[in-house]
């Protein structure tokens, strides 16, 4: 689980948070990551702010978004430098800035919406940089659990005992949530017995939502992190 912390440190100081509003002081040192689970999440962690980012946008929370999705930094983004120059995959920081800046100029949604299209196409041709095995269900059912499990430590922190002590904490955990079963939804085999086990995950993954009522909270949540964590339990035994 360390790694993983490491991991969301880095990207919440890449997509722009501050400390004070996430509560992490944690300095990454650049560094190869040690195995393509490790580079997956990382990216899916990235995927999940912008996902959150941009439904923030569409629903006209525009300070929250840009928040989420703040133009991100040269000395902050060379922390994964290393790991695309090992792979020899090509990075996305020019369409990663192209989106920050369109938000933070608040542009038009088509605009918007265009410029998150291509930053995730981006993001998925970087995905391609792993090995074979990573497009195995096992693999993935592994990025999926490494996921909720983020998405539950940030869960924790946004949410205690119902109430919201921190709305950006919680939102993403639901952009968390929301990669981990779009690495379910977006799994292709003709097996039906890998099929069937997919389609259970979805259903876990789905049975979530209850904890986000609302993408902007107002009002207490009742809601713990811990069904997360039952949710990763059950998922391990699908």
């Amino acid at each position: 689980m360390k790694k993983y912390l490491v991991a969301i440190f880095f990207l919440l100081s890449l997509i722009g948070c501050s400390d004070n509003e996430h509560d992490h002081k944690h300095k990454v040192v650049p560094e190869i990551f040690s195995n393509d689970n490790e580079y997956l999440t990382n990216l899916n962690l990235m995927k999940g702010h912008l996902w959150v980012g941009v439904e923030l946008y569409k629903e006209n929370y525009l300070e929250n978004a840009k928040r989420h999705m703040k133009h991100p930094k040269s000395e902050l983004y060379e922390f994964i430098i290393p790991t695309f120059e090992a792979k020899g995959a090509p990075g996305f920081s020019d369409q990663l800035e192209r989106l920050a800046l369109s938000v933070e100029n608040e542009e038009d949604l088509a605009i918007i919406n265009q410029d998150y299209q291509n930053l995730f196409e981006a993001i998925d041709e970087n995905e391609k940089f792993v090995g074979q095995e990573s497009e195995n269900l096992n693999e993935k059912i592994i990025l999926v659990i490494s996921l909720l499990k983020i998405a539950a430590d940030e869960y924790s922190v946004g949410i205690i005992d119902g109430e919201v002590e921190n709305k950006y904490e919680y939102q993403d955990a639901l952009g968390f949530t929301m990669m981990a079963k779009d690495i379910m939804v977006n799994f292709n085999t003709e097996d039906n017995s890998k099929k069937t086990r997919a389609m259970k995950i979805i259903k876990v993954i789905d049975s979530l939502s209850v904890l986000w009522p609302k993408l902007v909270p107002t009002e207490n949540i009742d809601g713990s992190y811990k069904v997360i964590l039952d949710a990763v339990k059950e998922i391990e035994n699908v």
